[in-house]
């Protein structure tokens, strides 16, 4: 491969089986990286399997340790973490002209992905839901939507603020959560490469839809054009140490039909989610993360200054997601078979 050399993991680096492939035979990807939020000191690297091209995390971190990874305010609140008027103004048009954007286009994507024909109450579980933003959308499609979060702050925000009901656990308790095939359409956007245990998760997820149901998430592909021009710059390589794996939709495709989903496919993830990934990549101050860490004129002026490289990233960013058809980010369906 042009991307790694064809060096063997040292002994004592302990890489997992590829969670994607089950292979064991690795590569060097990228080595020296550090953690773009500054947040977890040290240095990472990124080891390629040769098998299905997916990268893995080394050294590969144990579960106690993956909470800390976490700053307190990690992806966007437009209701938290802001102090001052001027802070909140400019979350506020964040949202409005980025994420509530974002957020409905994947929503599109995900009904055109399942082949959605508007049938009534259909059960929806959003895996990683976050303030439950996306859930806001697919609700004013007619789903009964449900979330869930290791964080218990966020599921109470979903039960008391939103109305919408949520379980505070992780993607190993799936199973004893919720019951066996209660859902049409599970969903997780970008949550598979966080998990330490990819087979596990899609195993869950795969037991709770019902037959005929749709697994359906949002996953950075290290075989995109993003990675391979931008390399150890790339954001989600940059998220180490809390992105413990980077797949390749081939892989992602593997670890699918393995669990027994019979119908795999793949889609962009939304434009404008794309061109974000590109800007955070060539600068990372503009990170939600920092935005409200730092000063407020600083927050301002970053924020215009990304919102601009976001809209002039939008026709590069349309080119490799529908003429090269190797996104950043996509979006992997899979149907449960019934």
């Amino acid at each position: 491969s042009a991307l790694a050399p064809t060096t063997e993991p040292a002994a004592g680096q302990n890489l997992p089986a590829c969670p994607y492939c089950s292979n064991f035979s690795y590569a060097i990807l990228f080595e020296n990286v550090r953690d773009r939020l500054r947040h977890v000191p040290g240095r990472w690297a990124y080891w390629r399997c040769r098998a299905c091209g997916s990268a893995v995390l080394c050294p590969y971190p144990r579960a106690s340790e993956l909470s800390a990874f976490y700053p307190p305010v990690y992806t966007f609140q437009p209701d938290a973490g802001q102090r001052g008027m001027l802070k909140r103004i400019l979350a506020r048009l964040q949202y409005l002209f980025f994420f509530r954007p974002q957020y409905a286009a994947q929503v599109r994507q995900v009904l055109r992905g399942i082949g959605w024909r508007g049938q009534p109450d259909q059960q929806l579980l959003d895996v990683g839901c976050g303030r439950g933003l996306r859930l806001l959308a697919f609700q004013k499609r007619g789903f009964r939507v449900q979330g869930m979060d290791f964080q218990p702050e966020v599921v109470e925000y979903l039960r008391q603020e939103l109305g919408i009901p949520a379980l505070c656990t992780d993607v190993g308790g799936l199973s004893d959560a919720y019951p066996l095939r209660a859902f049409d359409l599970v969903t997780a956007f970008h949550v598979v490469e966080h998990v330490p245990d990819v087979d596990l998760m899609l195993r869950n997820c795969f037991g709770l839809l019902k037959p005929g149901g749709w697994f359906a998430a949002a996953v950075p592909l290290i075989d995109s054009v993003q990675a391979r021009v931008l390399r150890s710059r790339w954001v989600a390589v940059t998220e180490a140490p809390r992105h413990l794996t980077l797949p390749t939709a081939a892989g992602l495709r593997i670890a699918c039909r393995r669990v027994g989903f019979d119908r795999v496919e793949f889609r962009p993830d939304a434009t404008l989610n794309c061109a974000g990934a590109l800007v955070l990549s060539l600068l990372p101050g503009v990170a939600t993360t920092h935005l409200v860490g730092g000063g407020r004129w600083r927050a301002v002026l970053t924020g215009a200054l990304a919102a601009l490289l976001t809209v002039l990233s939008l026709p590069v960013c349309l080119v490799e997601n529908y003429l090269v058809r190797r996104p950043a980010l996509g979006m992997v369906f899979a149907r449960k078979p019934g």
